[in-house]
Order: C-alpha cells, then structure tokens, then sequence
C-alpha cells in the first residue's frame, strides 16, 4: 500500500517531466573536475567537517573545516580516489578504493591531523567486498562496479574492515585498538553507541573454505561480542543467471577457459542502518562466479569471485532487539535500494564510487531512480517520495530528511515528511548531518561545500582551492632522439605505474599505446600537451591493470580505446579476477579489432598511421602486438609478451610457465612478427633501439626454455 502522495504534490507534478541529468555510463568528453567531492562527514563536537575529493596526486584530497567553513588544513591521501571520509574529535580517516600495492584490495588510511603520519591497512577480503550490478546486455548493461563500506562511523570511533591482522577501531583521540571480526569481512556496516551491525554476503555453500551463514550480525560496539545475529531469508534463489560472455568467443576458448569453475548463489545485505534498537537492511539475491585454479598457467591473482546481483526487486527486513524480526516487505519498485533507519524507514535509491566514470565520482545503481519510500514499521505501509531527477544521496536525523538529485536541488523534509524547502547546488552532492543535528554538510562537484539549516537555507558555501600541477622541469624527450615516441606515463609510486604508457606523435595528433595508473594522470597530460599532441586513440596491449587501470578515465575524456574484441572480456566484466592491480571500472571497447585465434591479424588507421595488430593470447587472454611505420622505421610494442630484456625473459616466463601457451605464441612470433623486422622494439616496461636483434633474442631463448 502506497500512502502519503497527497502530501508530495508539488514534487509528484514535475517527476520525469525533464530528461535526466544523468550522463549516459559510457559518455565521452566529461572528464573529473578539479575537487569533485567523494565523500563528508562532520565530527562528533561538530568542529571539524571532513570532505575527501577527486583531486589527483600533485593536489590535497583530504580537507578539514571549521564549523564556519574555515579551511583550516588539507591533505594527500595517497593514492587516489577516496569514497568515505571520518571526522572525529581528534582523528580523521579515508577509506580509498584503490591500493599502493599491486593488490587489488582497497586501503583504510587513518590520521590525527594534516602532518601526521598515516597509518594505512589493506581490505584482506575485497573479493568479499564488491558486487557487480545490472541488466542485459553484459557489455552495456553492466556498468555498477560497488566497493563495500571500508568504514562505519559510530558515536565517538570508526570501524575498519578487517586486515591481515583483524579489524580495529579508532578512537576519538587518534589511537586504535584491535576489534575481532575473524577476519569476516562485511559488505555493510553501521554502528552506534553499543552496536556495530555488520551486513554480509552469504553464499549457499562454502566458497573458497569460507562460509558465512548469518546474512547480518550484531556486534558490542565496545569489545566485537557477537550478540545475535540474523539468517538470510529462505528459499532457491530465482534472479536470472549472470550473461555469459565467454560464449561469444569459442575460438579463444581452445586457449583460455574463462567459463567459472562454479555458479553459486547467494543473498547480501545491500545496506545496513542503525537507529535506537532498530536495524534495517536490505536484502537481494544473485550469483557468484568462482575461478578455483589460476586465471592462466601459475597465475593466480587474489580476486577469485565476482559477485552479480541481477536488478530485482529486493526486501526491506527490520529487526529490533535480539534479532526478532518487526517488519519484512517487498521493496515497492525493481533496482538497488539503500535502507536508512529512522522512526520511519526510509529507502533511497543506491549511488556506486564511478570513480571519473562519464566524468562522474559517483553514479546512480539505476539512472532512472526518482523516487524515495519511506516504510512505516507499524503500519507495514509506505509513502512515495518522487523527484523531478534521479536521487544522488540522501541524509536522515530524527526524522528530518535531506535528497539531493542530479537536477542539482536538495529537498528538505521535516520530521512529518512534508517538504520544509530546497535550495540549488548545481548538481548531486554527498549529504551528512552534525551529530546534533543542527546543521548538515554538502559537498557537490567543482570543490563545492554548502552547510545547510535543516530547511535546506545556506548558512555558507566554500569553493575548495585546486592546485595546477607543477611545470615540467624541461620539455618532454623522445625515447630515442631520432623517432617521436615519449614515454608519458610512469608518473606515480605506486605499482599500478609499473608499465609503460608510450605516446605515438604524428601530424594528425598521435596515440597512447596503454595507460596503467589513476593517480598522476595530469602529469601524463602535461607530458602530452608539451609534446605537442593531441592522441584521439588509446591502444591497450592487454588488460592487466599495469596497463589498463586508468584507460576508463581516459575514455572518459574522450579517447577511443582500441583492443582485441575479447579484451571487453576482460575489461567490462571478469578484469579483478584476471589481473592483480586494483578494483577496476568496466569500460568498452570502442574499435575491437576481429582477432579470433593466435595468430590471426586485423588492421586500423590511428591518426594518420596504418597499424598492424597480430593476436598472441598467452600473457593474457587479449595480448595483441602491434606493428607500424613511422617516419621511415619499422616499430613494434609488444606489451608484455616481450619484456624488459630479453636476457632475463622469455616467452614461457611470460605466459605464466604455460608451455602449450608459450609455444603457440612463441610460433607466431617466428612466423608472423620477425618478418617484419623491426627497427625499434617497445614493451610493456621498456624500449630497445635494435628491435630485431632483441626480437632474435627473444624467440632464442624462448626456444630453448620450451625444450
């Protein structure tokens, strides 16, 4: 039953009246702006308001305010891409999508002020940690790549997930204290003054040697005690299968089984909130893809299950002291709904980190999700909330409400639910209130931070500073003097940096050939700029996230990516459990070339240049070496099939110990790839002047390793 409509006439009589502001997924040409906000929060004594952005390496991403908007300090956080910002009393944490390391497995860094030192953890179960979401088609339909929360705010201290050594809690005055979770590792948490409630992913049997068979748990938010806990419901899960794309490519499937080892289903709490003895959370079902053996040869990279959740219409549960169940109901409309408990329940519709996807930080689950249910526990009833744009983000304290909407306005609720005023932002923003509720932070794209009267009038608004990054010390070299071809790309610490991104310039603009790392992408832009290029096409070798991480981010503003056709494979749908580096955003493949087989070749023109693409599958499922000429000389890049030096590599090595692999591609090198001879040879990590003798190298030693 649906009540409360006559309540929301002004906002029911402009829903869907105007197209959405939400930019289509794969849209081109947006790129982040300086300072998006990613995340807020607003300290317990309500002096300091945390708000973590997008900026990248060379500028602060983590900023303290005053209660009066003073900037009082900002920070790196490295390496990039913070989704959940903490502000207590006396510390300050960020929980980071993305990792120093070449783990995939997002980081935790905690701090007690602008020149403190960091103490950072890694997500030990980010396999457990993520879901994919979505409808149809598996190359478009499929863009919702969620983290889990890394933290949960509670009255005085911050939750982490666990590590290595188990979960901790950080305390107002900045210091951390172990808190046993066995290493369990929650999709959702919230807490208050004396529980934590931990939202899982319960697959219907064991996974990995792992089963968790409570789908929420209550915890002493003092000592980690579990005091009850909750079953997920009954009964054979029925949402649809996952796509299988692997089935588009039975060529490919002679040489690489991409088909999961298992199916298995299992039902999640997409959301978890606390409110008095009240836990809401909301329940939906889907279907886990599991690799038991290494992706390729002995490589065996740490993400083993994908986790799908198909759109469905999910249950919201409300339980109250002691687990005893208080309310069950069928969400009122199909897609991904967060629960926020209050006097009433109110469910909004679920945003995911984007991270830069169609220049965005964050994306709704369901573009189309204009409206918002509130659930009343006693009257098992609900009211619709409808808005004119889709929902960005929603804040509740005692029954006031904030919705901001991707048309740029905030609405304000009072604690009847009967509009109490809105004002403009100019876009979507993250909501948070104080802890007294007097106030409540926004912080939009641009850098943008309003704090707003719980009728949504400005108290003030800040423009967060951005930072240029620092000039070149001098103007970019070619790798070798006589041939324009720069190496752009190894611009930050972390490993994801290790490969490397190499700009092809020509009269009509050029080309990158890979792109790994997020964090120092103005760095590669300054490179390019004082080359004096202007690459339209981003040719990826592979997809392992040494080279391909960032390419998402550089689709976004606007180059086209060319690769394999099963690299989309990869790329929009199985690259966690295929690479090590980092959790990824699905992209397309915009010119996917028709390689089938080993061996098989196919041709395009980039910025003027004819190039030759010859299929090598063996290092990865979608290795491709490309073949040009360029001002008279023959080049050839051969991402990670050919290595640094010949000397201390081979192709074996490189397909993972494989034989089989190795040899097929080692053929094709001898047969389709020495005949041409190359001049130069540029690799994955590296670049040689006499290509051909490398090359002879090369198949030598990979000859006599494969004896």
């Amino acid at each position: 039953m649906i009540r409360g409509a006559a309540l929301l006439a002004p906002l029911l009589a402009a829903a869907c009246a105007t197209p959405s502001a939400v930019p289509p997924a794969w849209r081109q040409g947006d790129f982040l702006r300086a300072q998006d906000v990613s995340a807020v929060d607003v300290s317990d004594d309500g002096r300091s308001i945390a708000v973590a952005t997008m900026a990248f390496r060379h500028d602060r991403n983590f900023w303290v305010l005053s209660r009066d908007g003073d900037v009082l300090w900002g920070r790196h956080v490295a390496p990039w891409a913070p989704f959940q910002a903490v502000a207590l009393d006396g510390a300050f944490g960020a929980g980071l999508a993305t990792s120093r390391v070449t783990s995939p497995h997002p980081t935790v860094s905690t701090f007690a002020g602008e020149k403190a030192e960091e103490a950072v953890t890694v997500d030990a179960g980010g396999e457990l940690g993520f879901l994919r979401y979505g409808a149809g088609d598996w190359r478009t339909g499929w863009s919702a790549s969620l983290i889990g929360d890394l933290l949960a705010r509670g009255p005085g201290f911050a939750l982490a997930v666990p590590h290595h050594d188990g979960a901790w809690r950080l305390q107002a005055d900045g210091t951390r204290r172990k808190f046993p979770l066995n290493n369990e590792r929650p999709f959702r948490m919230a807490a208050n003054d004396r529980v934590v409630a931990l939202g899982f992913l319960v697959p219907a049997e064991a996974v990995r040697g792992r089963r968790t068979t409570k789908i929420l748990s209550a915890r002493s938010a003092e000592d980690g005690k579990e005091l009850w806990g909750v079953a997920p419901l009954e009964g054979p899960v029925d949402v649809p299968k996952p796509p299988r794309p692997e089935d588009e490519f039975p060529a490919l499937a002679e040489h690489f089984d991409t088909r999961p080892d298992a199916l298995v289903p299992f039902r999640v709490a997409t959301s978890v909130s606390i409110a008095g003895d009240r836990i809401a959370f909301t329940e939906y079902q889907g279907w886990m893809r599991v690799r038991t053996k290494p992706a390729s040869g002995r490589w065996d990279p740490p993400y083993h299950l994908i986790p799908f959740v198909p759109r469905q219409r999910g249950t919201l549960r409300v339980v109250g002291k002691d687990g005893a169940e208080l309310a069950r109901a069928p969400l009122p409309a199909e897609g991904l709904f967060d629960a926020h408990a209050d006097a009433a329940i109110w469910c909004s519709p679920t945003s995911w980190f984007s991270r830069g996807l169609s220049g965005r930080a964050w994306r709704p689950a369901d573009d189309e999700a204009r409206a918002v249910f509130r659930f009343d526990v006693e009257q098992k009833a609900w009211a619709r909330l409808a808005f004119a744009d889709a929902v960005g983000d929603l804040a509740i304290h005692r029954g006031k409400a904030l919705v901001s909407c991707w048309d740029g306005w905030i609405h304000a609720f009072d604690a009847q639910g009967r509009p109490a005023g809105k004002i403009e932002t100019g876009g979507p923003c993250r909501l948070r209130w104080s802890a007294d509720g007097a106030f409540a932070i926004a912080g939009g794209s641009g850098g943008d931070v309003w704090c707003l009267n719980p009728d949504a009038t400005s108290r003030w608004r800040r423009t967060l500073p951005a930072a240029e990054p620092p000039p070149l010390p001098s103007p970019p070299k070619p790798v070798f003097e006589e041939l324009p071809v720069y190496q752009v790309g190894r611009t930050g610490p972390e490993h994801a940096y290790v490969g490397d991104t190499w700009l092809v310039k020509t009269d009509q603009g050029g080309f990158l050939v890979d792109a790994g790392g997020s964090s120092g992408i103005p760095f590669t832009l300054q490179r390019i700029r004082a080359a004096g290029a202007d690459p339209k096409h981003l040719v990826h070798t592979h997809s392992h996230g040494d080279h391909a991480g960032a390419g998402y981010l550089w689709r976004a503003m606007g180059l086209r990516v060319v690769a394999p056709e099963s690299a989309a494979v990869a790329l929009g749908w199985l690259m966690p459990t295929l690479s090590d580096y980092g959790v990824w955003v699905p992209r397309p493949v915009d010119v996917p070339l028709p390689l089938k087989r080993p061996g098989d070749e196919a041709e395009v023109e980039l910025a003027g240049v004819r190039v030759r693409a010859i299929f090598v599958p063996g290092h990865s499922m979608d290795s491709a070496i490309y073949a040009l000429e360029l001002g008279g000389k023959r080049l050839l890049f051969t991402g990670d099939v050919g290595f640094v030096d010949a000397n201390n590599s081979n192709v074996l090595h490189r397909c993972w110990g494989d034989s089989a692999k190795a040899k097929v591609v080692t053929d094709v090198l001898r047969a389709k790839v020495l005949p041409f001879r190359p001049d130069y040879v540029f690799t994955g990590h590296g670049a040689h002047r006499d290509g051909l003798k490398w090359l002879e190298e090369l198949l030598r030693r990979s000859e006599e390793a494969l004896k």
